[in-house]
């Protein structure tokens, strides 16, 4: 499989890792073969707690939008910061409140749901749960 060298207090080991089980490794050191058990450290992780993360909402008239409900209103929602989409709750034609949670957006390890800031029609949905978006990508438009 692998071939190491360890020098340790001055003496140089070669060592050939021949295999690996779960935690129990076959290993040759020195031309002598050694069943090794390894015993498996769980890192320890931090809990970091942020606030809610807000969606930035630009309102911009776009004719994509205006055909789908004939205003002239669109709000375009768009991902406060880079991550993976989870799950998308709205689809085209789905009317929304103010507040309204639209999709969760995974960033940093953290689940932030991403909620309408006015209410209106769904006119697009540019997102897919598992899909990578980009900061200030818009993910949903909104007529008002």
């Amino acid at each position: 499989m692998k071939n190491y060298k360890f020098r340790i207090n001055g003496n140089e080991y070669e060592v050939e890792v021949l295999d690996v089980d779960g935690n129990m490794a076959k290993i040759e050191v020195n031309g002598t073969v050694f069943d090794v058990e390894m015993q498996l450290e769980i890192p320890k992780i931090k809990t970091v707690v942020q606030p809610p993360v807000q969606a930035r909402v630009v309102k911009e008239t776009k004719p994509a939008a205006e055909k789908i409900s004939g205003s002239g209103k669109a709000a375009e929602v768009r991902a406060p910061l880079p991550g993976v989409i989870v799950q998308v709750l709205v689809r085209p034609g789905d009317d929304v409140n103010a507040g309204q949670t639209l999709c969760t957006l995974e960033t940093m390890k953290m689940e932030n749901a991403i909620k309408a800031d006015n209410g209106g029609k769904v006119a697009s949905v540019n997102i897919t749960p598992g899909q990578s978006v980009l900061q200030d990508e818009v993910l949903i438009i909104i007529n008002q």
